[in-house]
């Protein structure tokens, strides 16, 4: 992993932190739907990003690519680019038009 910016960093914690909040009003909502767990470990992954701990990257990869293996049913409320700016088995999970894009967009960049 190479070290964000600032402003990746913010932009991250900000998809992260939308993603904790509409999957914590769907637990809130239908408690059964998903389990307390999956908030926590969430909120870990922010934690330890906000900390520059390089291990909310690593964990937060792997908190994704498990969502979407084993709990698809809550991909719809996490923004595809998360997939995207955590990469590696994440990848596998977007169309290659999504990847072309975000490509184009990291070069423009």
């Amino acid at each position: 992993m190479t070290e964000l910016t600032h402003t990746h960093r913010t932009h991250l914690l900000d998809l992260l932190k939308s993603v904790w909040q509409r999957l914590e009003k769907a637990h809130c909502n239908n408690p059964e739907l998903l389990e307390a767990d999956i908030l926590q470990q969430l909120q870990q992954i922010i934690d330890l990003l906000e900390q520059q701990s390089g291990a909310g990257y690593v964990e937060g990869h792997d908190w994704l690519a498990q969502i979407f293996q084993h709990r698809p049913q809550l991909a719809p409320v996490i923004d595809r680019e998360l997939l995207w700016i955590f990469g590696g088995d994440c990848l596998h999970f977007l169309t290659d038009e999504e990847i072309a894009h975000y490509q184009e967009q990291e070069e423009q960049a």
